[in-house]
């Protein structure tokens, strides 16, 4: 296992290079711009909610960052109850790795090897619940196998996850159009219809935002 994570950790230097190039470059140019809804989900997202929801909200986050399990135990549960599940908002995570990026990128293969919505967010909500666990452990490689084995993932599916090119590809592809697009270099970000929302920290920031778009959509009548 540490072999597959050292292997990772290799390519994932060479993303966080490429991303600091990026982030250079953003920085230099102007206003973040937004880009409207209908460029800004991938065919590979995992989407939370309706996908004609009157808004659609995009976390970039890392599975390593302190502040994203906070907002994942806390504010994340409000939205999902007050806003996706009734159908108010589209949700995407993802992922933007923050030191130590090979276990962000390694949790995320995790989180995508079984398939499906459900499987991903139900793995995301483990390792975000279980952070300090694999993330601090002394082998988190083997902390983040033990973990993958209580959602059903045998060892073999870990290993052939985790050591996927096709993980870190994505992400690099990810990071960098994120970079360029809205000059994020922080998580958790969020981008809401487009835009890149400044100063997430509650329930109450979102409903700012989210009320009068879905008031407007639905004509006052939710």
């Amino acid at each position: 296992m540490e072999r597959i994570l050292n292997t990772l950790n290799r390519r994932i230097m060479l993303v966080s290079a490429a991303l600091l190039l990026v982030a250079g470059a953003a920085a230099c140019g102007s206003k973040t711009q937004s880009t409207g809804r209908s460029s800004i989900e991938r065919a590979d997202d995992y989407a939370l909610g309706k996908v004609d929801a009157p808004v659609t909200i995009i976390e970039y986050a890392s599975l390593t960052c302190p502040h994203c399990a906070t907002f994942h135990g806390t504010v994340f549960k409000e939205i999902k109850s007050r806003y996706i599940e009734t159908g108010k908002v589209r949700f995407v995570f993802r992922q933007f790795p923050t030191a130590p990026a090979r276990l962000a990128v390694g949790g995320e293969a995790i989180a995508r090897c079984k398939g499906g919505v459900e499987n991903y967010y139900a793995v995301l909500d483990l390792l975000f619940a279980k952070q300090r666990f694999w993330v601090a452990s002394a082998n988190p490689g083997q902390a983040l196998r033990d973990l993958s084995a209580t959602v059903g993932i045998t060892p073999d599916q870990f290993d052939a996850c985790v050591a996927d090119r096709d993980n870190v590809t994505r992400i690099q592809e990810i990071g960098t159009h994120a970079q360029e697009t809205w000059g994020i270099a922080g998580t958790p970000s969020f981008i809401i219809n487009g835009d890149l929302a400044k100063n997430m920290g509650t329930i109450d920031d979102f409903s700012a935002i989210i009320d009068p778009i879905v008031a407007a959509a639905t004509g006052g009548d939710e």
